[in-house]
């Protein structure tokens, strides 16, 4: 099984396991719990409200719908889900925001729910700016370690307030066919042409369709103005990010072409 499908098994396995603040897999019991909230204290209503032991109301699992059934808090589900493809994560979201694996992170876009990565929800902490962490499965769908209420869920990205992603450097290859320099054929003369649409211009051959050292200079300029990490190849996420600068750039020149008609042509001015 390839990493992106043993991720994407793993994680849908997972669906309906209890969250736990600082849960790492180990299977829910009263113990675990007591011990949970020995080191994180200021969890402990939450952590006693959603076990009936602890809330008094049993003398044992039971048939508690959680009993043994591994826990996981959002950072650990995905620090977890990531390290099935050898992909080392720290705890906490982030933490995983500020981590070296990604290949590229922004804030969220329509690339987002057609790509394995993690989805960041952005909160107001500036110390700890995300609140949240999941998981992206690259078909639309999520998993994520939800809360105390909902446990981890399988959904839609569009269902939740997402606000940013991060691919993985080590799955990037393995999900795009990247463009290198050497390529030659359509999609170079593809990538030139949204290289000059965002205004980096190809003065010496153009879209001439070979990816040579003056387009490799164009895309460097391009990544390193729009924060992106350097790399010496052009990835579908790139791609999008160049069509996205190329109409934001063709708005603001025909609003300047309008702001200029109007003023020399003001309305109801003109015969």
């Amino acid at each position: 099984m390839i990493p992106q499908q043993t991720i994407v098994s793993w994680a849908l396995q997972q669906q309906g396991n209890p969250y736990l603040w600082g849960g790492t897999g180990r299977p829910c019991s009263p113990g675990l719990r007591r011990e949970l909230i020995n080191q994180y204290p200021q969890q402990q209503q939450n952590i006693t409200r959603h076990c009936p032991v602890l809330r008094g109301e049993r003398s044992d699992c039971g048939s508690c719908p959680h009993r043994g059934k591994p826990c996981y808090d959002c950072a650990q589900l995905t620090r977890r889900a990531l390290g099935m493809a050898s992909i080392s994560l720290p705890s906490g979201a982030s933490s995983q925001w500020r981590a070296s694996a990604w290949a590229y992170k922004g804030p969220l876009d329509e690339q987002a729910g057609n790509t394995l990565c993690l989805l960041f929800r952005q909160g107001s902490d500036a110390q700890r700016p995300m609140q949240h962490v999941g998981l992206s499965l690259g078909d639309g769908h999520t998993v994520d370690a939800r809360g105390y209420a909902r446990g981890v869920v399988v959904g839609q990205i569009r269902d939740y307030p997402w606000t940013h992603y991060a691919v993985p450097h080590a799955l990037l290859d393995k999900q795009e066919e990247l463009i290198r320099p050497g390529d030659r054929g359509e999609a170079v003369r593809h990538l030139q042409q949204l290289l000059m649409g965002a205004g980096f211009p190809l003065p010496r051959y153009g879209a001439d369709g070979i990816f040579g050292q003056e387009t490799l200079q164009a895309l460097h300029a391009f990544m390193d103005s729009a924060g992106l990490p350097p790399a010496d190849h052009a990835s579908r996420t790139l791609l999008l990010k160049l069509q996205e600068a190329g109409r934001y750039r063709t708005k603001t020149l025909e609003q300047r072409v309008d702001a200029l008609e109007e003023a020399v042509f003001p309305a109801g001015g003109a015969s």
